[in-house]
């Protein structure tokens, strides 16, 4: 047997595949297009600080795709194999851990390594223009290469831990964002900037390779490195030792009493024999009740908002509403809208992906209940679902704006300053919430017409939160209070009409139904009983 056979067939297969060109070939067009938007509209007198602000724009997206794009594809490479019940027969054969796990990062993470190499030649042109060194350049290459492999590194060794796929998936994600998050806070404060705490993270090298931070203590760039690049390898090797110990089917563990009993307080749960909570939404419309029938997850969103409000609020009463402290808690909060926007989008993805997978959605369109319903039942059970942790989180940013308002009213600042700025927080207030019903019915659509849950979360956060801002924080940052809600608009009623029209279509092309066949809908968007696909009318 070849060395490394998984790892050859995976390269095989890979080299076979054409988005394995279409995806280097978009990464390049598109870093391209965004290099010479923000050249060609900058001035030539100017020209070392465009190029500075090209390579800071084009280094930190690539950052952020590294983290995104390796989690995204490792998640639940190795939980699906234990679902399907393929793991267990490579173990069989001659073929060791280390196959299996370096196999998996070859397959997953090739298109990723190809979209990163390809973002590097735009990323050499401010070379050209001016305002980076040869060196800056080189040191953030280094820096996005070990950012890559330390996120597939990470998805491995909690795949290889997990089954579920959103259980894989959310952990991933939450020890990423702890550790590029939480640990470079402390370089904010002068007494803790050079603590090992903040080494380990990838976000620390990253800072420290710019050349102004570079050029006085050059060792805090390579030790912070050599820590990331060595808990990659842990990682690693975790999943390697992990792997063949968890490939076995375990009988699923029950919480302890005491935790069902405290969530049941804080979110009460609709279990399959509660009868009585069951009864209230059968008569109104009972896809609510299915959608909104667990709490733990709303339970974990009000522990965090119950955190972060009371720490921002102390903060903010300590400190007599500061200025810079209120902006920062602005930024804080703004991280907890996006978190919270990105578990609407995961549970919004899953709702559909669940109920295909289980054969309950093809039981839906058997019932007299029209497509509007099915989709506003899954709406609204999503708003029961997280309307407590949102309506807390709205009101403390609320009290937190009028208090800094008032505040600002008796420092001498000016009536109409004051009401301006009520009106531009309102609207961002505005957007955020909006934000939720945007990602809530495009994770629903996204969900029925992908295949894999996480890839319809990723398209959902990327097209929903992530790429409409850019373009309006590289040029007309003031203009994002009036934007953001006009652009939750356009998907809500984008994903509002491709469910009204594709929904029936989607399914019954899933389950190998014609879309030519007798299945005939009424004018009243119900399906005759005569109508039934022939399968199921045998």
């Amino acid at each position: 047997m070849t060395f490394l056979p998984i790892v050859e067939r995976e390269l095989r297969v890979r080299a076979r595949m054409k988005s394995t060109y279409r995806f280097r070939l978009w990464a390049a067009i598109g870093a391209i297009v965004l290099a010479g938007t923000v050249l060609g509209g900058g001035s030539v007198k100017n020209a070392g600080q465009n190029g500075a602000f090209v390579f800071s724009l084009l280094a930190w997206l690539s950052f952020v795709y590294c983290l995104i794009d390796g989690a995204r594809n490792t998640a639940d490479c190795l939980s699906e194999e234990k679902r399907s019940g393929t793991l267990g027969l490579l173990f069989l054969t001659d073929l060791r851990p280390y196959d299996v796990v370096l196999g998996k990062l070859m397959a997953t993470s090739v298109n990723s390594f190809y979209g990163l190499l390809a973002i590097f030649p735009p990323l050499a042109i401010p070379l050209v223009v001016g305002g980076v060194t040869l060196g800056e350049f080189w040191r953030a290459v280094l820096v996005l290469m070990s950012t890559l492999f330390f996120s597939v590194s990470v998805g491995l060794a909690v795949s290889s831990s997990c089954r579920d796929e959103r259980r894989a998936w959310m952990s991933t994600v939450g020890i990423l964002a702890f550790l590029t998050v939480i640990p470079p806070l402390f370089l904010l404060s002068p007494a803790w900037a050079t603590s090992p705490v903040v080494w380990f993270s990838p976000t620390t090298p990253f800072i420290e390779g710019f050349d102004t931070r570079y050029s006085a203590a050059p060792e805090q760039y390579w030790t912070s490195l050599g820590i990331v690049l060595s808990m990659s390898w842990a990682a690693l090797f975790t999943a390697m030792f992990i792997l063949p110990r968890s490939w076995q089917d375990r009988p699923p563990s029950s919480a302890p009493a005491w935790w069902r009993g405290l969530t049941s307080r804080i979110a009460p749960r609709l279990e399959p024999g509660d009868f009585e909570g069951r009864a209230v939404y059968l008569e109104s419309n009972p896809i609510v009740w299915l959608a909104a029938r667990g709490g733990t997850r709303q339970t974990l969103l009000l522990t965090v908002v119950g955190a972060v409000a009371l720490v921002s609020v102390t903060a903010w009463l300590l400190t007599s509403g500061a200025t810079s402290v209120a902006a920062t808690l602005f930024g804080v909060m703004f991280l907890v809208h996006l978190t919270v926007s990105v578990s609407v989008a995961s549970e919004a993805c899953h709702l559909f992906s669940g109920a295909r997978e289980s054969g309950a959605m093809e039981l839906l369109l058997c019932t007299p209940m029209t497509a509007k319903e099915v989709v506003e039942g899954h709406v609204l059970g999503l708003r029961k679902m997280f309307y407590k942790p949102v309506a807390a989180l709205v009101t403390i940013e609320s009290v937190l704006v009028a208090g800094q308002v008032y505040v600002l009213g008796g420092s001498g600042y000016s009536l109409a300053g004051c009401i301006l700025i009520l009106m531009l927080s309102g609207l961002c207030i505005l957007g955020v919430v909006m934000d939720l019903a945007a990602v809530a019915r495009y994770g629903l659509w996204q969900g029925l017409v992908n295949r894999k849950p996480a890839k319809a979360v990723t398209r959902t956060v990327l097209w929903v939160l992530l790429v409409p801002l850019i373009p309006v924080l590289c040029s007309a940052g003031f203009l994002l209070p009036l934007i953001w809600p006009l652009k939750n608009l356009m998907f809500i009623n984008y994903a509002r009409e491709q469910l009204r029209r594709q929904f029936r279509s989607s399914i019954t092309e899933r389950a190998g139904w014609s879309e030519e066949s007798e299945f005939i809908v009424e004018p009243t968007n119900k399906a005759r009983p005569n109508a039934l696909p022939p399968v199921l009318r045998r």
